[in-house]
């Protein structure tokens, strides 16, 4: 995967409008075009739910603040995209979070099914108690492909906690020099914080910038 250098910033504001991206895609839930524009690509609302934690015995993630990985840990919310392997040794490298309970998660083989079409995979979800989780991953450098990894082992406790707008709903972006083609963005969880991945007939790529919570 090569790196594409975003040309505008892209802010988060977690407030009652849900999510903004520098006038590249319609808001949603608070927008009287949702209906035409953001739910005609995907279908995603910032509702009440489970965001699943992380973190070091004896240390506190506050989910509101986490969004990068560091050494107390970190938070995953459902329609994101994160580097996860299982007890049961399978790993999924680009695996969205479809859903996430009291005690499971459920995540997907890969971004979509253009994706696994080219990865050679079957598109499919999978279930897993929130305890299933061994080893997470966090590309650093994607040029070199390096990732740091985080074993989920007896140091960490792992656990769901509810909040007011669970879900890190994918971005819709339109790309003028692709003749106005419009890609749904989910958001990629690296060392670095959050990147969005955009597939183009299958093949993921990154488009990298800065979050900010506001």
């Amino acid at each position: 995967m090569k790196t594409l250098k975003a040309k505008f910033t892209i802010i988060l504001l977690f407030l009652t409008s849900g999510i903004y991206v520098n006038g590249q895609f319609k808001t949603i839930q608070d927008s009287l075009d949702y209906e035409l524009h953001y739910k005609k690509y995907y279908d995603c609302k910032y509702e009440p739910g489970y965001v699943l934690i992380v973190q070091k015995k004896g240390k506190i993630i506050d989910p509101a603040k986490s969004w990068k990985p560091s050494k107390e840990g970190f938070a995953m919310r459902m329609e994101a995209i994160y580097d996860l392997e299982f007890r049961d040794g399978k790993r999924y490298r680009s695996g969205v979070i479809k859903n996430i309970t009291k005690d499971s998660l459920t995540i997907s083989s890969t971004m979509n099914e253009n994706c696994a079409k080219y990865e050679g995979i079957k598109y499919e979800l999978f279930t897993y108690s929130v305890k299933d989780i061994m080893t997470a991953r966090f590309i650093n450098d994607r040029s070199l492909g390096i990732f740091s990894r985080k074993k989920i082992n007896d140091d960490y406790e792992v656990f769901a906690m509810t909040v007011d707008k669970a879900k890190l709903c994918p971005a819709v972006l339109t790309f003028p020099k692709r003749n106005n083609e419009v890609k749904v963005c989910h958001y990629y969880l690296t060392e670095q914080g959050y990147d969005l991945l955009y597939e183009t007939n299958g093949f993921l790529d990154y488009m990298q910038y800065p979050i900010y919570q506001q």
